[in-house]
């Protein structure tokens, strides 16, 4: 027997692309509440390393606020509320990050 234990149709479903440069930067600065968390994936194309992290997150230079590492088609889950506290840098300039809030 299939049952519904939950439905939330607020942001169900709310994938779009950011272009990640050399300077942290916010995935969204919009207010979107999450019910479930984040998902990130790097572009398959890219050709540098995405780091994601909170504000002060650096690309792969600092060791104290180096980011999680995503290589070309690598991705995350973060389950959090917030996606305004996420922030992402990369290695190489116009670096794309596939977003789905759910």
């Amino acid at each position: 027997m299939l049952a519904i234990i939950e439905r939330d149709t607020a942001n169900a479903f709310d994938p779009y692309r950011v272009a990640v440069g050399t300077t942290s930067a916010a995935i969204t600065a919009a207010a979107t509440q999450c019910t479930r968390g984040v998902g990130l994936k790097a572009a398959p194309a890219n050709t540098g390393t995405i780091y994601v992290g909170p504000s002060d997150v650096t690309a792969g230079t600092t060791p104290a606020t180096d980011g999680w590492p995503l290589a070309a088609g690598e991705e995350i889950f973060l389950p959090l509320a917030d996606p305004r506290t996420v922030y992402a840098v990369a290695s190489a300039a116009n670096q794309q990050l596939h977003v789905v809030i759910v």
